[in-house]
């Protein structure tokens, strides 16, 4: 069990945390974390001590809501905690060694903060959180990558009012110094023990049932029974090939039918009606792709399981705003009845090219479908 203390509290945990990055951000430039991690290369830096020979490698990250369109959240454990200090001011770090150590001569409390016209932030005990039991003695864990990735530990830093985050600041650990420069602003709020409540959803306009395509009688049998495949589902729906994806998920009796729609110039000649092209048109070309869920069983569905991936980096999508509701209660659903239709939008991540390949997958890899190259607009 992992006790992880929260402003003097300690919630329990029940297994390690998968950080995605951690220990194999080691001997990795600021470029490359970037890239492997999704993070925007304002919210993170690093820092590298030389300890009796040994390599101790900080990793340090801005905790708001561009952070968690990166990959290091993607344990919902540790995106929960994180969750807590979006708009505290906090500093999520992670100390790293290449070796296998049970322990480490990393001290916390020799870390400060500085900033040009404020005293220097020294923190007090009462400014940190465990996430990993054993963070503020400087107690290490192997990787749960595995061992190949060494150790480490982690911790949070809530800085509060000490510090304003629309200036630059510098974290400094015995002689080091990292700089942040945070390229939007960011509102500091009191810390809470209680998760921070979710956007509310972003609509263009109010919810719209998908029957509002053309000749839908014929449209709804051909979706929800026979041949599901990108190709035909685009003929019925009048649209380039390149602009429909289609996903089947099937378990024992059940059956789930995800059509996906890439909302670019061409869908203003598909099949849909006036009302729905309506609610769409400020969507249009702006990254966003249209889910439709159809089951001719019944069958669960969950937009939470659904997943971007682009190049090697893996986007997940944790906030309400991410979508847009087209039927009433598309997010949380839970089940489709036979012959229901749950329909919405998901908003792709900024750092997702919409014109270049993409596969969104639904649960896993296996259940995917990939949309190719688009010319330049």
């Amino acid at each position: 069990m992992i006790q992880v203390r929260v402003r003097g509290r300690i919630l329990i945990i029940s297994s390690l945390f998968f950080l995605l990055v951690g220990i194999s951000v080691l001997a990795q430039s600021h470029e490359q974390i970037a890239s492997q991690t999704g993070l925007d290369p304002d919210l993170f830096a690093t820092l590298t001590i030389d300890v009796g020979g040994k390599e101790l490698r900080l990793f340090m990250v801005y905790v708001n809501e561009r952070a968690f369109d990166s990959g290091i959240t993607r344990n919902e454990k540790l995106r929960q905690i994180l969750l807590l200090y979006v708009g505290s001011n906090a500093l999520y770090i992670n100390p790293n060694v290449k070796q296998v150590v049970d322990s480490f001569n990393f001290f916390p409390h020799q870390i400060s903060v500085e900033q040009v016209g404020r005293p220097t932030f020294i923190p007090t005990a009462n400014d940190w959180v465990e996430i990993r039991e054993g963070f503020l003695a400087g107690r290490f864990q192997v990787n749960p990558e595995g061992s190949s990735y060494g150790s480490g530990s982690e911790g949070l830093l809530v800085m509060g009012e000490h510090i304003d985050p629309s200036q630059p600041f510098w974290v400094v650990y015995q002689g080091q110094r990292a700089r942040f420069d945070l390229a939007e602003p960011t509102a500091v709020i009191p810390p809470t023990t209680s998760p921070i409540p979710t956007p509310s959803v972003v609509s263009p306009r109010e919810a719209v049932e998908v029957a509002s395509l053309e000749d839908v009688t014929d449209l709804e049998d051909a979706l929800t029974h026979g041949d599901f495949s990108s190709a035909l589902v685009a003929a019925h729906l009048r649209l380039d090939p390149s602009l429909v994806g289609t996903i089947i998920i099937t378990s024992e009796d059940e059956e789930l039918r995800l059509l996906l729609v890439r909302l670019e110039e061409g869908v203003r000649k598909g099949a849909f009606g006036a009302e729905l092209l309506s609610n769409l048109e400020p969507l249009i070309g702006t990254g966003a792709v249209m889910i439709w869920a159809l089951t001719p069983t019944g069958a669960n569905f969950s937009p939470w399981q659904l997943h971007v991936q682009q190049s090697q980096t893996i986007y997940d999508f944790w906030f309400d705003s991410s979508f847009i509701e087209l039927t009433e209660g598309f997010l949380r659903l839970g089940r489709l009845k036979s012959g229901e239709v749950a329909a919405g939008v998901i908003l792709l991540h900024r750092q997702v090219n919409p014109h270049a390949t993409f596969t969104v997958y639904y649960q896993t890899i296996n259940t995917s479908t990939t949309f190719p190259n688009l010319p330049q607009q």
